[in-house]
């Protein structure tokens, strides 16, 4: 057999490890994954209601996030007034477009008003009026991990010269998850909205039984 030179056979391990850092052989762990990775918070009331309730449409507006989680990119929280997102981890729609559909299509369900629009040339009796306050995992070392949805709510009369409220509410809440990976915060969201929806619906059932007893 015939042997290399200490010099050629050295030089041939540098190259080796050069090419190895310039095209990602070798392990797994030294390649970053850019790919966007995209998730959806989907809920389910369940049951449609059996009964409706007569002369009372409610227009859905669009859903106000605020700025800092409006986009689609995903925000933990990692100090007091710190918050980092988390690409390549994205909502496969924007947050405000998203959890529209999702409130739109609970409320549907509930019985609780005859009809739910969202075009605003359609006759209405009431308009409700939204705002999401916080969409963050919480990575804060001093904290346990968890998943946090805040939102407001306005149930505003149509005629747009009484701007007080006819009923208002604000909800939060914090889901405890096992670690803040994307889908383990999806997951914990998913659940904190269904929560919040359900709590809303009682809220909602309980203010209309109050106006007609």
């Amino acid at each position: 057999m015939t042997k290399l030179p200490v010099f050629r056979v050295f030089t041939l391990l540098f190259l080796v490890s050069m090419l190895s850092g310039c095209f990602g052989f070798g392990s797994k762990e030294n390649v970053k994954d850019d790919t966007p990775h995209y998730f959806v918070i989907d809920v389910s009331r369940g049951n449609v209601a059996t009964e409706f309730a007569k002369d009372r449409i409610l227009r859905l507006s669009p859903v106000r996030v605020t700025s800092i989680y409006r986009g689609k990119t995903f925000v933990f929280r990692v100090g007091e007034n710190e918050y980092r997102p988390q690409p390549p981890n994205e909502f496969f729609t924007a947050p405000s477009e998203m959890i529209t559909e999702q409130l739109r299509r609970w409320l549907e369900k509930t019985g609780l008003f005859t009809r739910v629009v969202t075009a605003n040339d359609v006759p209405a009796d009431m308009v409700l009026d939204t705002a999401v306050t916080a969409l963050y995992g919480e990575q804060r070392d001093q904290f346990s991990p968890q998943a946090v949805i805040e939102m407001q709510f306005f149930l505003m009369s149509i005629d747009p010269n009484n701007t007080k409220p006819l009923f208002q509410t604000g909800l939060r809440v914090d889901v405890d998850i096992e670690k803040s990976t994307a889908e383990n915060v999806v997951k914990g969201w998913q659940q904190g909205l269904e929560e919040l929806l359900w709590t809303l619906e009682d809220d909602f059932s309980g203010y209309f039984t109050k106006l007609n007893p």
